[in-house]
């Protein structure tokens, strides 16, 4: 076909159930029911999307229901705010100074996690790089009305950005929530106060979202928490004659991104939409409801296993926060997990918000994701459920009443639980954790943050941990660790029945199991026989064996490897790699199995409670 025949080709207009009959062709299934898959936000997610799926929008950004953006661009904008972070004033200093030069265009550090913090000073840091020259970009959990007496000490003029605090979340890790009539909300109101009269361009109430997300809660707890807090600041700031307009022009919205690409995306856009109808409940007009939005990759999805991945799983979420339509990025570095400061992983953070700017010209356009069927209808989903959990916390009394009753703390633990469930059963998969591990990957430990919270004039509130995806498989590795520097290898054998090409699928999903717990497999050659694994096992004898093959295999050989195995090498442990029941386990003289969808992190704590008891005596 040449140039003018494909010009003018026409192609016959196919309807939904033209689409459906040809997905079914595919798929060579009758029904395409088992495609559709329910999100945590409780969200159905279809294998087909039309025109009919998408709501209207707006046909530009910064006008209708801002779900395109706050702002009327040709172009998407947002600024790199890498959170540098050092235990030392003169070291941060020089970072921030060398993060400047190497092209992030904010201000950005983070304070809580300096041991002195008297020494902190805008006086000296103004003295390196002109703060009026570049938005100052600094969010604190803690000792905030210290830094508000810091920057008010520096006297410059001309500062822009944000320097806040969210006095609501910032405790939840520790299990405090502020009292609200206490004197740390009135130094709280006082520093904003002086804040607003001083530096009136700076934000300096933060409704920080992040928290919740790393407490392992899905896009709707975030959404509809994000409403209730900024309900509660607008409240609040009434009561010092601020009108909700005023504190509008204040409020910063920081977010967490998450894994989940589109939903992120979404989440985002539905942001937007909420908060044009809260603002527009409150009665500020277009031009007075505007708010910022940051953002930063997600703690939750991080691990501590193959920390390399989190380059990778940071470079996905960077662009879902950018796709989606942020005003400042944080990307944290891949070994923020396990490291304090490294200025490799410092650097590498900083140049995925400079490639996709760069090299992926995602500046070069406005609102790149909408239009799409898909992303439209995740986005109206999330308004409809964002809007109703934000009704059910103010059913519950607010933000701070929900807390206080730990009602909000259960819904978040009761997504996180599930979460946690489905990353053990591989329902949820974890590259390099629990799918395509490496058993001889070193873990090291997490690192404990300090100043994340105070307890200084505040109340008891049910926890809200932070979390982790992998965090089950980190605790199984450190277990085997420890069982190594005793002495005892962690090293299993896997005999492989019949051919290669007939155990290998079995084999390597045995051996992809085990390796997340870091116990390496020996595989056998081909066993057809029972003298042939019995060669296999005169090289090395262990304590724990897979059985691997076809079902046809099994049936010949299982029952009579089982029963040797446990007749000549006492405290052995056999297994089947395969779903059976109990009754034929027992029958074929078995130990147990290994199968899809089993609790992962059940099975190998399971074994390796049985050496660590063998160990331990």
């Amino acid at each position: 076909m040449n140039t003018e025949q494909a010009r003018n080709t026409r192609f016959q207009k196919a309807g939904r159930e033209e689409w459906v009959e040809a997905a079914k062709k595919s798929l060579k299934k009758d029904t395409i029911g088992h495609l559709y898959k329910k999100t945590y936000e409780g969200i159905t997610l279809n294998p087909l999307y039309t025109k009919a799926d998408a709501v209207c929008v707006d046909q530009y950004p910064g006008e209708g229901s801002y779900v395109r953006g706050f702002h009327a661009a040709e172009r998407q904008r947002w600024r790199i705010s890498q959170r540098i972070a050092h235990s030392d004033w003169n070291e941060l200093k020089k970072q921030i100074g060398l993060a400047r030069q190497r092209g992030q265009d904010t201000i950005s550090f983070d304070p809580d996690q300096l041991n002195n913090m008297e020494e902190l000073s805008f006086t000296a840091l103004n003295d390196m790089i002109a703060l009026h020259q570049a938005p100052l970009f600094v969010l604190s959990k803690s000792n905030y009305p210290l830094i508000a007496r810091k920057l008010l000490e520096y006297k410059g003029g001309g500062i822009f950005g944000a320097v806040a605090t969210d006095i609501i979340s910032s405790h939840l890790q520790a299990g405090r929530l502020v009292n609200i009539q206490g004197e740390e909300m009135d130094s709280w109101l006082s520093a904003v106060q002086e804040l607003d009269e001083q530096y009136p361009e700076i934000k300096t109430i933060l409704v920080d979202v992040e928290p919740y997300n790393a407490g392992g809660g899905n896009a709707v707890q975030e959404l509809g928490t994000a409403l209730a807090t900024a309900v509660f600041y607008l409240e609040k700031m009434k009561e010092i004659g601020w009108p909700p307009e005023k504190t509008a022009s204040k409020l910063l919205f920081n977010f967490a991104i998450g894994s989940q690409f589109f939903i992120e995306i979404a989440k985002l856009r539905a942001f937007r939409m909420l908060w044009k109808t809260l603002s527009g409940a409150y009665g500020m007009s277009n031009d007075q409801n505007k708010v910022l939005v940051s953002a930063e990759t997600s703690e939750f999805t991080k691990s501590a296993i193959d920390p390399y991945v989190n380059m990778l799983r940071a470079g996905s979420e960077a662009f879902s926060a950018v796709v989606g339509g942020v005003d400042f990025l944080h990307v944290a570095p891949f070994d923020y997990v396990t490291t304090e400061w490294n200025s490799f992983s410092e650097r590498i953070a900083r140049n995925t918000q400079l490639l996709l700017k760069h090299e992926s010209y995602l500046d070069k356009v406005a609102d790149p994701s909408g239009g799409s069927y898909y992303i439209e209808s995740l986005t109206k989903g999330l308004v409809e459920k964002g809007w109703a959990f934000f009704l059910e916390i103010d059913k519950n009394g607010g933000i701070t009443e929900s807390l206080q009753s730990g009602w909000l703390q259960k819904q978040i633990k009761e997504t996180a639980h599930q979460r946690l469930k489905d990353s053990e059963t591989r329902k949820q998969s974890i590259i390099g954790v629990n799918v395509y591990a490496v058993s001889t990957e070193n873990v090291e430990e997490p690192l404990s943050r300090k100043n994340l919270g105070t307890d200084c004039d505040s109340m008891r509130v049910e926890l809200l941990p932070r979390l982790r995806l992998s965090q089950s498989f980190e605790n199984i590795r450190k277990r085997t660790k420890n069982l190594a520097n005793k002495g005892f290898l962690p090293e299993v054998g896997l005999i492989g029945l019949g051919p290669l090409k007939e155990y290998k699928p079995r084999a390597d999903f045995a051996d992809g199991v085990l390796a997340a717990a870091g116990i390496r497999a020996q595989w056998s050659n081909d066993c057809h026989s029972l003298d042939d694994m019995k060669a296999f096992i005169k090289k090395k004898q262990y304590k724990y064996y897979c059985l691997c093959g076809s079902d046809a295999m099994y049936q010949r050989l299982a029952a009579q490897i089982a029963h040797w195995l446990k007749e000549h090498i006492p405290g052995v442990h056999v297994d089947i790699a395969g779903r059976y029941a109990n009754e034929e386990l027992a029958a074929l003289g078995l130990d147990g199995t290994l199968y899809s969808g089993q609790n992962m992190y059940e099975k190998l704590s399971g074994l390796l409670s049985s050496w660590e008891d063998e160990i331990n005596g």
